[in-house]
């Protein structure tokens, strides 16, 4: 019985040859695109699962909340984590991680600056599940001590045993005591290497320097909001009377996170790159659209090709065939189909999933078996319903009434109008979606940012107190070569430094917020072509005197609400000043407002001042092809350290990165499920027009035009369409401008758009119907009426 299933399912898919290659196409483009998206999904949601105690695992950060500001920062204060460790019980152990702005590591000859370098404590390893290929948990419990990735240790060893062999980091010596197992790919906290916490000098208990990365470990899973209170018992007793006796007036609050959620958390200062789930979701949503319309597609045209063998089912029923049976026949074909789809799917999987991994800028590692079994429920969920349906309708009905060939009812021909307009309606959103986000995406890149970052390269500073004589030199060097129209030592200007305390007096009242502030020279203006509009630029000489003299932009002035006439001389009082700043400043200037952050968020106060002795960059406006003469002089001037720089227009494109991933992506996606609908719309119009053959001919011998006909055959269709273009535009409006919510610089998304997505989506239509309604109008008449 089953091989005559299977050899009568055979016979069908070779009988209909362009409605089968339609339904496996269709199938294994949705299923491999799915597949593709759902591990790439899959893999985004797995971030720090590695770790066995994960679900036990949090972070401190830090909020500094003053009148007018309220500021979330990533870290803590050194003490945090000891301090919370020996007050509450519940907590197991704790480990610090500091960040190094740059390791200059040097074995033998060779000196590169080395990223991703931190201080931690010894602790670490009973905290996090990092696995040691080489060494004990205790290689950070001596001084001088390096722990090395496998992919670090073999680029400064090679196959030789790392273990007990020195190197030079940032001119101190350190002994490899251990050589860690390469981290996954899916960890926030990515380091190439520890260095042990005693040898940091910068652990003084100081309650504004939160330039530590605090977790926890706790005993059993903590509630957040629960463990909350005791740490503002914490922040009440411990906190505010260290903040109180320097005498300022802000709060200084903690905050735990937890380790499972923290790839989707945003808006905290100084964290690690995130996740971002709005583009998730959509990627989720859209996976999901791909293959729903591959199994309409799947489920119109099998249920469209069951009821033309209305005769073949009542004869089966006549010689003896039961319901079960029929049952049995129209899901093992569907089984068949789906099982072909299915195995062209992972064909295409291997094809493209390399191009899929450097898109994304992971190595997708695929799913155990919770995933394989949503997948094969999946496909199994699509063959009953495509198999069971026809049946069903076959088998109940009176074996006269199969055979003579009657349909008996229209509501499968609306159920499947329906399903043509679910397809279009997606389509459509998608569409619409596509055009907003790339405008959204061009917008972005284009708009004005307020400072020239053609040709401007940036090159990286080490952090060393040294260093700044020869950047000295260097400028100096550079401005004589005619060819270099300007250089500057001065922070990137989509940076800043950090955020400092800043006093506003109004109406007799005081208030408080942090500001951020960035150190230039008095060539950056210029170099960047900053616009200043009041006072004047900084001069060298500033920084020798008792008051520092600033430039302020725009938005800063607003806060302070000072008449724009009078700005110029104002006295700024500063709350926690950083050493290097003096506690008061007076305005020299004010500068127009640009972008030092994305436009993902609105221009926010900021604060320029002098310092050349130790600046965090270079920049240079230069045409590329004077790069290798800049580099040249470096190596000349600076041979202990390595060259690395950055032209700013790629740095400036990097914010957006991800806009234009998703752009990408949905562009892509889009146009998929729009191939796909149409292959179902053209395999229903060639089954219409194989349906009604009788009836065209008939128009023809009675003096029917082709174009009256190729018309007649259409116009349903597009009827379809135009009601999916209807339903799908409330729906993308909305869609988009919750999307846009997140930009504080955005688009109008404008109804043209809708215009033209509804264009699109009939264009593509007609043309998909017309090709099978032509065919069908040109035919001879006579031959129509024979195959009747």
């Amino acid at each position: 019985m089953l091989k005559n299933y299977f050899i009568i399912a055979w016979r069908n898919l070779l009988r209909n040859k362009m409605l089968s290659c339609i339904n496996i196409v269709g199938l294994a483009l949705g299923m491999a695109c799915s597949l593709l998206i759902g591990t790439y999904l899959w893999h985004e949601f797995s971030f720090d699962q590695y770790n066995e105690h994960v679900e036990s695992i949090y972070r401190v950060v830090t909020r500094f909340k003053t009148a007018d500001s309220d500021d979330g920062v990533a870290t803590s204060g050194f003490d945090v984590g000891p301090r919370l460790q020996g007050a509450y019980p519940e907590i197991v152990n704790s480990v610090r991680f500091k960040s190094m702005a740059v390791a200059t590591i040097q074995l033998g000859d060779e000196v590169v600056n080395q990223e991703d370098v931190y201080f931690a404590d010894s602790s670490v390893f009973d905290v996090f599940s990092y696995r040691l290929v080489s060494g004990s948990k205790a290689a950070l419990a001596a001084p001088n001590s390096v722990v090395l990735t496998q992919r670090l240790a073999q680029k400064y060893f090679g196959t030789s045993e790392p273990l007990g062999k020195t190197l030079k980091i940032n001119d101190q010596p350190y002994t490899v005591t251990g050589v860690l197992e390469n981290l996954p790919a899916n960890t926030d906290l990515k380091f190439s290497a520890l260095l042990s916490w005693k040898d940091d000098p910068s652990t003084e208990e100081d309650v504004f320097d939160t330039s530590c990365y605090t977790y926890l470990l706790f005993q059993k899973p903590q509630n957040a909001e629960d463990f909350g209170k005791k740490l503002a018992d914490f922040d009440r007793n411990q906190v505010k009377p260290r903040v109180k006796a320097l005498g300022y007036d802000f709060q200084v609050e903690h905050q735990v996170q937890a380790l499972a959620d923290l790839h989707f958390v945003e808006g905290w200062y100084d964290d690690n790159p995130k996740g971002n789930r709005t583009y998730l979701a959509i990627f989720l949503v859209v996976a999901a659209f791909i293959l729903f319309v591959a199994y309409i597609n799947f489920v119109n045209l099998h249920t469209a090709q069951a009821t033309q063998r209305r005769k073949e089912a009542g004869v089966r029923t006549v010689v003896g065939a039961r319901k079960e049976q029929l049952i049995g026949q129209f899901m093992g074909e569907a089984w068949l189909i789906i099982g072909i789809g299915a195995s062209f799917s992972l064909l295409l999987i291997l094809l493209f999933r390399s191009l899929f991994e450097q898109f994304t800028g992971i190595s997708l590692a695929f799913p155990g078996w919770q995933f394989v079994g949503l997948g094969v429920g999946v496909i199994g969920l699509a063959s009953i319903v495509a198999g069971l349906y026809p049946a069903l309708f076959l088998a109940t009905k009176p074996t006269s009434f199969i055979i003579k060939g009657k349909s008996g009812t229209t509501a499968k021909q609306y159920v499947r109008k329906a399903l043509v307009v679910v397809q279009f309606t997606i389509s459509v959103v998608l569409i619409v979606s596509t055009l907003v986000i790339t405008r959204q995406t061009d917008f972005l890149r284009s708009k004005d940012p307020g400072f020239s970052k053609e040709q401007v390269l940036v090159i990286g500073v080490p952090p060393e107190e040294t260093i700044a004589q020869k950047m000295r030199a260097l400028k100096a060097t550079l401005a004589k070569d005619s060819r270099i129209e300007a250089v500057s030592l001065g922070l990137s200007p989509i940076s800043e430094d950090g955020l400092v305390g800043v006093i506003k007096e109004s109406a007799g009242q005081k208030s408080e917020r942090f500001v951020k502030f960035a150190r230039v020279d008095e060539d950056y203006l210029d170099l960047l072509k900053i616009k200043l509009i009041a006072g004047r630029n900084l001069k060298p000489a500033q920084s020798a005197e008792k008051e520092l003299e600033v430039i302020v932009n725009e938005s800063f002035v607003k806060w302070m609400g000072w008449p724009q006439d009078k700005v110029v001389g104002h006295v700024i009082p500063l709350v926690a000043p950083p050493d290097e700043i003096l506690a008061t400043q007076r305005v020299a200037g004010v500068v127009a407002d640009y972008h030092f952050e994305s436009l993902h968020k609105p221009v926010e106060p900021l604060m320029l001042y002098y310092q050349s002795d130790r600046p965090l960059n270079v920049l240079i406006r230069v045409k590329p092809e004077r790069l290798a003469v800049i580099k040249s002089i470096w190596k000349n001037l600076i041979p202990d350290y390595p060259f690395e720089a950055q032209f700013l227009d790629v740095a400036f494109d990097q914010q957006y990165q991800s806009e234009e991933k998703a752009k990408t992506l949905l562009s892509w996606l889009t146009g998929l499920i729009i191939l796909i609908a149409c292959l179902g719309l053209f395999g229903l119009a060639a089954l219409t027009a194989e349906q009604r053959t009788k009836e065209i001919g008939i128009r023809k011998v009675l003096g029917a035009s082709v174009n009256s006909i190729v018309a007649l055959l259409s116009k349903d269709f597009l009827k379809l369409v135009v009601i999916a273009i209807l339903v799908a535009s409330p729906i993308a409006w909305y869609a988009t401008d919750v999307w846009l919510q997140g930009f504080a610089y955005r688009i109008d998304t404008g109804w043209w758009v809708f215009v033209l997505a509804g264009l699109l989506a009939v264009g593509i239509a007609l043309f998909t119907v017309s090709f099978q309604s032509v065919k069908a109008a040109v035919r001879n008449p006579v031959e129509s009426l024979r195959s009747e």
